[in-house]
């Protein structure tokens, strides 16, 4: 909920939220929400009446790839890690997405004959100068 406790504070909220919306293709009913749901325009005011009591209304933090955020919802940063909105929270928006991204792929290439004696290997001792060429050859593919 948004933990508002005084009509006024709905107002300002509100008036934030029509500029924010402004340009988007979103409708300012579209960043509100009352008792956790998206608020609708019931009685065809252009305006809500906020005649309930104010901690049941919560409001849009940003807009991000045309979709509202509000507290508690997850985004993701371009690392693919996940954030959790808290309330109030302040970011920079064009940062995150709605959709943790695909993790970055390489292709090593490595000889056959390496590969092959990686399989047929006993003793770890044997592995080191094959772990040597495995190392060389993602360090290549990495730059």
């Amino acid at each position: 909920m948004g933990g508002y406790v005084k009509k006024s504070d709905l107002y300002r909220e509100y008036a934030r939220v029509i500029d924010m919306c402004e340009g988007t293709g979103l409708e300012q009913f579209d960043c509100m929400k009352y008792m956790g749901c998206i608020y609708r325009d019931h009685n065809g005011s252009k305006n809500p009446s906020f005649d309930r009591p104010a901690s049941e209304f919560s409001f849009a933090l940003a807009i991000v790839e045309g979709k509202p955020v509000f507290e508690g919802d997850v985004l993701y940063d371009s690392k693919g890690n996940k954030y959790n909105i808290p309330s109030g929270a302040e970011w920079y928006w064009n940062n995150y997405s709605w959709t943790q991204p695909k993790p970055a792929t390489i292709t090593v290439t490595i000889p056959y004959a390496v590969a092959k004696s990686f399989l047929e290997v006993d003793k770890i001792s044997e592995m080191m100068p094959i772990m040597e060429v495995l190392n060389n050859a993602i360090k290549e593919a990495l730059k």
